[in-house]
């Protein structure tokens, strides 16, 4: 962790010196306008509180179910041309944290029914194939129900395309659903515009959405040079005293360590999944 330390302190210097590369974007609507000058700036609302182990679980999770996600839906494309036409509604993941399979929904006029299932390990995506029952389970109607909640309860967007990702919630019998703000173009870190979405276990009533930032965001991939440690980036986190999940999502997609302070000699190392605080201190 040491050389992590160090790009610690060089991306502060850069960061202090006004060398940083933050790309600037319009905060999602639902935020409130900064207030007349001269007025103390409204804090942020509070959002749901989870530990470290929990925090690095859920954005593991979130990472498994997008990398899923993408590679399934690369190979339904690659098979079915034209998934409006086949009445593609959306799909879910059920990862067990090694393999995961994703049933992607389709209505054909008889209500919803699992259309193709994919079967995604380390090795990639498996073969398109088809159930032999059709029929979703008690389950997959909850929380395909619960994404769409959550959707429908979304505030704002950064731009279009988010994605999702939903577990069981850890703290009750319902559902947490994620938004994700979706990459604008290649090189393009989203670090703001996601969204923790809580709902209910009946699968409709949401009962909290937490902005898991004030902004949309966006910060430029470094480039590592030849031999030295890996790039890194840094950003300000004031919506919880700890990085969010979607930090370690972040971390984990672009593999690249994140650090983010959460206030005066507040800073944390999100690095290979996992959550440490950096001593900061003067020696």
């Amino acid at each position: 962790m040491a050389s992590f330390r160090s790009a610690v302190a060089v991306s502060l210097a850069l960061l202090l010196t006004g060398v940083a590369h933050a790309q600037p974007a319009a905060p999602p609507a639902a935020q409130a306008p900064a207030p007349p000058s001269g007025k103390p700036a409204k804090p942020p609302t509070p959002i749901r509180a989870f530990d470290l182990p929990q925090i690095e679980a859920f954005g593991a999770a979130i990472y498994r179910q997008d990398i899923a996600a993408w590679l399934a839906s690369d190979a339904l494309g690659d098979k079915i041309p034209d998934l409006q036409g086949a009445g593609l509604k959306g799909w879910l993941v059920e990862d067990d944290g090694k393999t995961a399979t994703v049933r992607f929904l389709r209505d054909k006029g008889n209500g919803l029914e699992i259309g193709y299932d994919v079967l995604v390990d380390g090795k990639g995506a498996g073969p398109v194939t088809e159930p032999a029952d059709r029929k979703l389970t008690d389950e997959e109607r909850l929380s395909f129900s619960a994404r769409a909640a959550a959707i429908a309860a979304q505030p704002a967007a950064c731009r279009a395309g988010y994605n999702t990702a939903i577990v069981r919630d850890p703290q009750g019998d319902g559902f947490i659903v994620w938004l994700l703000a979706p990459s604008p173009a290649a090189g393009a870190i989203p670090i703001g515009g996601h969204y923790r979405v809580s709902v209910a276990a009946d699968g409709k009533t949401v009962t909290r959405v937490d902005a898991l930032s004030m902004s949309c965001l966006l910060m430029e991939k470094p480039k590592p040079k030849t031999g030295q440690q890996p790039a890194m980036v840094f950003a300000t986190h004031i919506v919880s005293p700890t990085p969010v999940e979607t930090h370690v999502f972040l971390n984990l997609l672009y593999k690249l360590p994140i650090a983010i302070g959460t206030g005066p000699d507040q800073i944390w190392a999100v690095d290979q999944g996992r959550i440490s605080k950096l001593d900061m201190g003067k020696k």
